[in-house]
């Protein structure tokens, strides 16, 4: 003789009402409609008490479906699992029959697995655009993911939701910066591109335009234009752009990567120097750094120079052409140039054959 618990009493209870309740209270959609006018006409033709003894035989199966998602679902078993389960199980195709439908494995096999909740592969930026594309063809093909790829899709949303509201910033991101130094300290602008950075460096040099000896409108030239113009000339301001990558404390950077200092730097052919330069170069490189008009140091092959601003003494020190090429470095966001024997040629820049 076959027992049932409490447990099962109640299953069977929660299956009937949800039978009644997708009778009599359908959800307005095309594919409710039809279920409901199935479910109507198996009521009418089986009766009330032969269709709630169908019923109730759907006890273990729904039974089994809940303990496979049991851990995962977000709602409630009687209220939203159990009329689920029916709507998507139960084929009322035959009024005389309801059966418990069996799909065949194939192409349109439901979709059974996903991928684990702060999986790497989940996470971030790129992870979070899957989950979107998951929801998007859980919409447009319902029928193609069973209940536990439907909860487990429903569980992953809310933990995004979750990991959106604990922290601004969901993913790591990358930002434009610049450092402008000047005589009254610095200037610091982020920006999330490069095109935004540009311009509100360009409105700070249209700003102070008046500092530098050019007779040009910094209103008709573009921004570009105008911040190389206005640091190539300017006396001792310069401009150090880079680029910063944001990480919130789910995607910390590596340790290693925090505790090295970086630095960017070009390499230039020691042709653009002037044999007088170089020379100059040469001597600065044995002198005590107390002593040096400008910090620099010797390579096998050449000097590393920093493109920093440099107060009016020190320049009154340098040659015009190690000036020009400190300003040119510095107007790109280099931090150091590195003169060198075996450097390529810059377009642009002057040669001394020597």
């Amino acid at each position: 003789m076959t027992r049932y618990t409490l447990s099962h009493l109640e299953t069977a209870a929660c299956l009937w009402e949800a039978v009644l309740e997708l009778r009599d209270r359908p959800v307005t959609n095309p594919d409710a409609n039809s279920r409901v006018l199935a479910l109507r006409k198996c009521v009418d033709i089986l009766g009330t008490a032969a269709l709630r003894l169908v019923v109730v035989g759907w006890v273990d199966a729904v039974e089994a479906a809940w303990r496979a998602v049991e851990g995962e679902y977000p709602l409630s078993f009687d209220w939203d699992f159990v009329p689920r389960w029916i709507a998507d199980t139960i084929d009322w195709s035959d009024p005389r029959h309801p059966v418990i439908r069996r799909k065949p494995p194939g192409a349109n096999a439901p979709v059974t697995s996903t991928p684990p909740i702060g999986d790497d592969a989940a996470s971030g930026r790129d992870g979070h655009l899957a989950l979107l594309a998951r929801a998007r063809a859980a919409l447009v093909a319902p029928d193609t993911f069973d209940p536990p790829a439907r909860y487990a899709l429903i569980n992953a949303i809310r933990a995004s939701e979750y990991a959106i509201a604990a922290c601004p910033l969901p993913w790591p991101i990358e930002v434009h910066t610049a450092v402008i130094e000047h005589r009254h300290g610095m200037n610091i602008y982020v920006a999330a591109d490069e095109m935004l950075l540009d311009a509100e460096i360009g409105a700070y040099c249209r700003e102070y335009w008046s500092e530098i000896d050019d007779a040009r409108d910094p209103n008709a030239l573009s921004d570009a234009k105008v911040t190389s113009s206005y640091f190539e000339c300017h006396p001792s301001e310069s401009c150090t752009k880079d680029r910063v990558r944001l990480a919130p404390v789910a995607h910390p950077s590596p340790l290693a990567a925090g505790s090295i200092e970086q630095g960017r730097y070009c390499v230039l052919s020691t042709a653009h120097l002037t044999v007088h330069t170089a020379s100059c170069l040469d001597h600065w490189a044995s002198w005590p750094p107390s002593d040096r008009p400008i910090d620099i140091a010797a390579s096998v092959y050449g000097w590393f120079v920093p493109t920093r601003a440099i107060d009016d003494d020190r320049r009154a020190q340098l040659p015009q052409d190690l000036l020009r090429l400190i300003a040119f470095g510095r107007a790109r966001g280099f931090q150091f140039l590195l003169f060198d024997c075996d450097g390529s040629d810059v377009d642009g820049l002057p040669l001394h054959h020597w």
